[in-house]
Formats: C-alpha cells, structure tokens, sequence
C-alpha cells in the first residue's frame, strides 16, 4: 500500500530524510542501549545495592504528569524487585523540585536513599544537606542544568522524566539479569506512561523519545491496568486507540489537574488502583471533577487577565496576578501565547511573603529558559525547558523584570504574530481509512512533531452544528471542528485544515 502522496510531502518538508525508518513500527532495539546515558550504570548499582541490602528507599516526584508517572514507574519496578519504597510528592505551595523540608522529612524517617523524579539536577543546596544528614540521592532529570547537584545524576534532555524512569527500570531489570521474557512485561507495562508523559510535558517527540512514545501508545490501546482503563475511558474518543490528542486533551489534563487544584497523590491513587475496579472508578470520578473545576477557574481568571491587557502589542507579557491559583499559571501563559502569539509569564504571590511565583510559555524561535537567564539578576530561581519554564522572584522586582525581558525578546527580532502555513494540498477525494492509516504512522504529534496542516480549496460550508463544521468539496466532504472562525452555511473559499489524529480542526478560513 503506497504512502499518501500528500503525507509524504509534508515529512520531507520537515527535513526528515529516512521516512521508512520515521513510519516503521518501532522496536525496542530502535531505542539505544539505556546503559549508555552517562551515569546510568553507576546509579543502577546504587539502587540495586539499597534494594539488596534493604536500605530505606524513597521517590522524589513532581505535582506535574510527569513528576506523578515517573514516580509511579520507579515505584512499580522497584515493588517488582521486592523493596517497598516511600514516594513523596510536594504540594504546590511547598515549591517545585527537592528542597529543604522534603530533605529533613527524609531523615526523620531514616530513609537512607533519595530518588529524585523529573526534578534534582539543581538541587545542589537540598542535596548538600541530604548528604550531611547521612542520606544519599540519587537524581533523574531531564530540565536545563543551572547549578547541577553533587550526586549520581542520570540526565538527559532527550526524554521527559517519565522517560528516563523507563530507561532506569530497564537498565534495573537488565543488571538484575532478569529474563528477557520477564524484562519485555515490564517495559509493556511501564512505557505506556511514557507515551502520556512525553506528550504531556512538551518534550520534542523526535529520535528516542518518539519511539519511546510510540511503543507506549501502542501498550496503551491494550492496557489491563484497571485505574488506566478507567483514565482511559473518561478522556478518550475511542478507548481501544487512544491517540496523542486523547492525551494532549484527555488524560494528561485530568492527571495535571490533581496537583493544580488539590493535591498530586490524588493522581497516583488511579495508578495504584491496578486490580480494584470500585477505587479506580472513584479515583477518576475524582479527577474529572477536578478537571472541571481547572476548566471553570482558567476561563475565568483569563477573562479578567484578557480585560487587564492594556498594550497587547507588546513583544512578551508579564502579567501578576494577586488572587489567582498558582496550579493554573501555566495555563493561563499558554491562553496569552494562543491569544496575541508572544511569549507570556503570569505571576502569582507565592506561599512566602513578599514573594511571586510564575511560569512561563513561549513561541517558536524563543528560548524561554535562555531568556531567563539574560534577567537572572531579577530572579531567585528560575527553571524549565526551552518551551516552558517556572520561576521566583521577589514582589518588588517584577516591574524591573517586565521592562527587561521585553526587551531581552525585543532584541530578537520575532514575527509580530504567528502565521499557520499549509504543508500542502489536499483533495477531499483522497480521504478515507488509508489517509487514517497513514496518519497513525506519523503519530505521536506534539512538540516537535506537529499535526500536519493542509489546505482545502473551493471548499463550501453546508452545515454548521455547534462547534462543528462540514465542509463540501464537490461529491466529497469533511467535518471539522471550529473555534474562533466567523462561518455561515452556503460561505465558499478555501481553508487550512489541522490533522490531529482523528480529528479535522478547521483553523483558518478565506471567503472567496
């Protein structure tokens, strides 16, 4: 069966030069030796040792996706190998990454070893007084390096942090000398929060980290974990093919809205929930009400944000906020990004007086963190990947920040605004179950991987349904939804069409 035509010019755009190599179904043996990230060995033994030896072990994670699926992982692998370890996951309001509290809450436990999740690398002071209170870390993190801890750290910012807990469990398992049979399971039950957390936390889907992904997403469509099937129910279209967009809108939402709202261990009860169908359904139910509510508060703090906006014209916004919940700051960025295509921090009052926290979403072509990084004298901390990014700083230096880093992304010389451009043509003749198909080869889309946009011309609006749209190209047609676009039934013109799974997005229209 030949590739769709139309598909194929849209990879080759993008530069990627072995497109069978792109489309095949991937194998593990696709993925590099996880033994050769640097300090993948040494840390293997470390932990192996603790579990040997029954040492005190605990998981550091995050309140993000993330931070809550790579805990879960480690915690899964480690059970499997016979110890019982402790995970730990912050508040919001305790601040991101292992700190001070967390570190002397450890050593009251006599916990002997610390392993840190999508956070740690650093963390120099926190770790610094782990080790003075006779308590060892061990760190696997995939965020910029600012002030790189003093330990054992497996980093790498090829894979979000859920990732690397793969790659560790898998490194365990084969230094362990488990069966290959026996390592295969574990990695079929444990890549699928791969899929949903490399998706989730805007990590290039590129190289490793989208073959990673893929083989999750395929693990995902046939999993027995019952709190999964659960997730997977309340938040996807067609629960036996759960695509990146199902995890984009569905899963990763409800799983992050735990930790915006109330508390992250809300998220990680789903997951420990793999045979109790009663506590897996209560569990979701619980997430999708808190989804719910991340969904009313966000439309109403950016409707007063949106209301506050004086200059949008504007190269980047700073915007403080003094009564807005600090679990939706990065949401309300992202709305600021999509509404005027700059890229934007919104600040709260952080739990310490005088105090803000913020975070941070940026545009194509605009590195956050480097960026951070050019107004550091303004901040006390500041942390991230290049797209997304969280930070400190005190109350009375946000006017002084804002005037600098507008003039930091000034300097750069961005588009004024960001222009969705085709990728290529389509002929709705051509639709059908192979241009499917052939999307699901090109899947996961995220960061990095972008859902193609086609243009559809001579194109007729017959029918509009609340948020959908059909569109009639002679004999043929198309349903799409539709946001923002001023349409009226019997309007001709040609559009631009996303292709994001199973789902058309109308996202451009020009009347003729």
């Amino acid at each position: 069966m030949f590739f769709n035509t139309v598909l194929l010019d849209v990879l080759a755009r993008r530069g990627i030069e072995d497109i069978d190599a792109f489309l095949k179904d991937p194998t593990w043996n696709d993925l590099t030796d996880p033994m050769s990230i640097p300090c993948m060995e040494q840390a293997v033994d470390r932990v192996l040792r603790a579990v040997r030896d029954r040492e005190r072990i605990a998981i550091h994670g995050d309140y993000d996706c993330d931070g809550v699926l790579g805990a879960h992982v480690l915690r899964s692998v480690l059970t499997r190998m016979g110890a019982e370890p402790l995970v730990h996951l912050p508040h919001r309001d305790d601040g991101y990454g292992l700190a001070t509290p967390a570190v002397h809450m450890f050593s009251r436990r006599g916990t002997d070893l610390v392993i840190t999740v999508d956070n740690g690398i650093n963390a120099r002071q926190a770790v610094g007084l782990a080790r003075r209170l006779g308590v060892e870390t061990v760190v696997i993190d995939h965020h910029l390096v600012q002030d790189r801890a003093d330990t054992l750290a497996v980093w790498s910012p090829h894979f979000c942090g859920t990732g690397l807990a793969v790659l560790f469990a898998w490194s365990l398992a084969l230094r362990a000398g488990w069966a290959d049979a026996r390592i295969e399971k574990l990695l079929e039950d444990l890549s699928q929060y791969a899929a949903i957390a490399s998706v989730a936390d805007c990590v290039p889907l590129l190289r490793g980290t989208r073959t990673l992904a893929r083989l999750g997403l395929r693990y995902l469509a046939q999993a027995k974990h019952i709190g999964v099937r659960e997730l997977i129910k309340a938040s996807c279209a067609d629960m036996n093919r759960p695509d990146s967009h199902d995890i984009a809108f569905g899963i990763a939402p409800r799983i992050n809205a735990a930790g915006r709202i109330n508390h992250p261990s809300l998220a990680l009860r789903v997951f420990e929930a793999a045979q109790n169908e009663s506590q897996a359904q209560e569990s979701v139910r619980a997430l999708n009400e808190m989804n719910q509510e991340r969904r009313r508060l966000v439309a109403f703090h950016f409707e007063e944000l949106a209301a506050s906006i004086s200059d949008p014209a504007l190269a980047a916004l700073v915007v403080y906020r003094e009564s807005c919940p600090k679990g939706i700051l990065g949401l309300l960025a992202s709305k600021c990004v999509e509404r005027w295509s700059v890229p934007a921090i919104v600040l709260a009052p952080s739990a310490s007086p005088g105090f803000a926290v913020g975070s941070g979403r940026t545009i194509e072509g605009f590195d956050l963190v480097e960026g951070l990084k050019r107004c550091e004298r303004f901040l006390t901390r500041f942390g991230g990947h290049t797209q997304a990014a969280g930070l400190t700083m005190s109350i009375g230096q946000i006017e002084g920040f804002k005037k600098e880093f507008v003039s930091v992304v000034e300097s750069m010389n961005l588009p004024a605004r960001t222009v969705l451009h085709s990728e290529g043509e389509l002929v709705l003749a051509t639709l059908g179950p192979h241009f499917d198909d052939h999307l699901i080869q090109m899947e996961p889309f995220g960061e990095g991987n972008r859902p193609p946009v086609l243009a559809v011309r001579m194109v007729e609006v017959s029918s509009l349904k609340r948020r959908w749209v059909r569109l009639r190209q002679g004999r043929y047609s198309l349903e799409a939804l539709c946001w923002d676009l001023d349409l009226r039934e019997g309007m001709r013109g040609d559009c631009l069409i996303e292709f994001y799974g199973k789902r058309r997005i109308l996202r451009a229209f020009s009347e003729q």
